[in-house]
């Protein structure tokens, strides 16, 4: 590994250059890597051989392991140091950077997104609400560089294509005046995710006990939590309790009571006491539900495309983008067919064991579904789809083929998974 030992010595020698000045950091370990050729050098699972063969590892920065799979330090200095992050799951959270540096792609393939936040009101030092806007998003592949700059000059996402991806960091060690660190979660939510406050700890991990202990006052405890709590901490007893409150299927099958009218309740309670800033939260919660139903999509499906298309609905909402981004990976096909042949393709897998009519989510669909889509991807309108298979199916009357025509339109328009194409 003297190759990591070369590049922090080059690093080191060009800020010091530039008086250790951070506004400079991120301009030299760019540079570096560029100028280094380091994927020629070492592989990623290079540095895995050289992990477990070690006896004796560098300080290791990250060793609970909150930022990659695993995060492995392979230099350090006093000021700065080198990481390789792995990343066997898809998606890195939206983000900003209490340091900064620069990465660069050593194993697999991703898609970046970078964002702008508009701030409208700091509930306090940790929460705050605003606008989270897409500014652009790219596929990075082996060899490409980008700079971190810290704070709110650099919030993005990085969607791992490939499992594992690898990428080599080179960061300050901490930016005090950058922090706190903030995830930001759709549509309108900044959060501090390393702030902890032990007692609020405690009380999460007993009230989630009790519920799945289905104690007959869990309810009553958790509304009485709420009746009191400041805007942040509802945000983090809704957001722990809400799976539990809503997974109460056997009551919801013999219709003792649905689960979601348990969390209808507890929202109740939060909104007497908060207002319409409840409903900020119950938006974050709307996005993460569409985000974790594509989640489970990707968890069964395989095939290199279908990822590649389910990582585009998870991170994207806006079809132009998505086209530019297939048109990128896939330059000799049009957009629309890729879409549409993975979309028939999807709805041709079924999977075993889950209660959803296929891979795609959308029941019953068919090539005549297909067509519609097809225009639906191309901005006919409805009335346009109507008329044009009207004209098709003269043979059948008319008021019928509108309400079927009508039937599929929604059907598509319903899917979580389609929802950013249309």
């Amino acid at each position: 590994m003297e190759v990591f030992k070369q590049l922090g010595k080059i690093i080191e020698q060009n800020w010091r250059d530039k008086n250790y000045s951070e506004d400079h950091f991120p301009t030299v370990a760019a540079h570096a890597l560029r100028e280094f050729g380091l994927p020629e050098k070492v592989s990623a699972w290079d540095t895995i051989t050289w992990a477990l063969g070690e006896t004796t590892l560098p300080e290791q920065r990250d060793l609970p392991g909150r930022f990659g799979d695993p995060p492995i330090t392979l230099y350090n200095s006093p000021r700065f140091h080198i990481d390789i992050y792995f990343w066997m799951e898809g998606t890195t959270s939206i983000h900003q950077h209490a340091f900064c540096g620069a990465f660069q792609v050593i194993h697999g393939s991703s898609i970046h997104s970078s964002y702008e936040f508009e701030k409208k009101e700091a509930i306090n030092a940790f929460t705050e609400l605003g606008d989270i806007n897409l500014d652009y998003c790219e596929l990075l592949s082996i060899g490409d560089v980008r700079k971190i700059l810290p704070g709110r000059d650099f919030i993005h996402s990085l969607f791992h294509l490939d499992q594992p991806s690898a990428t080599i960091v080179v960061r300050t060690h901490l930016s005090p005046l950058q922090l706190p660190q903030f995830d930001y979660r759709k549509p309108h939510l900044a959060v501090d995710p390393f702030f902890s406050e032990p007692n609020l700890t405690k009380k999460l991990q007993t009230i989630s006990m009790v519920l799945r202990a289905k104690h007959p006052d869990a309810d009553k405890m958790l509304h009485e939590m709420l009746e009191t709590a400041d805007f942040q901490t509802t945000f983090s007893l809704l957001g722990n309790t809400r799976g539990l409150l809503r997974s109460n299927t056997i009551q919801h099958y013999f219709n003792v009571e649905k689960p979601e009218d348990r969390f209808e309740k507890a929202v109740e309670i939060a909104r007497k006491r908060h207002g319409a800033l409840t409903d900020t939260l119950l938006s974050v919660f709307e996005k993460q539900d569409k985000l974790n139903e594509i989640t489970n999509r990707r968890n069964y499906i395989t095939q290199p495309e279908h990822r590649f298309f389910l990582a585009l609905l998870m991170n994207i909402d806006e079809k132009d983008r998505i086209f530019s981004l297939i048109k990128t990976r896939f330059p000799e096909s049009d957009p629309i067919e890729k879409i549409l042949d993975w979309t028939t393709e999807l709805a041709q897998t079924k999977v075993m064991g889950l209660h959803v009519p296929n891979a795609l989510g959308v029941p019953d669909f068919n090539d005549f579904d297909s067509f519609i889509l097809e225009d639906m991807l191309k901005g006919v309108s409805d009335d346009d789809i109507k008329k044009g298979l009207a004209e098709e199916m003269s043979d059948r009357p008319v008021e019928e083929v509108e309400k079927d025509i009508s039937d599929r339109i929604e059907k598509i328009r319903a899917s979580t998974i389609l929802k950013p194409l249309l």
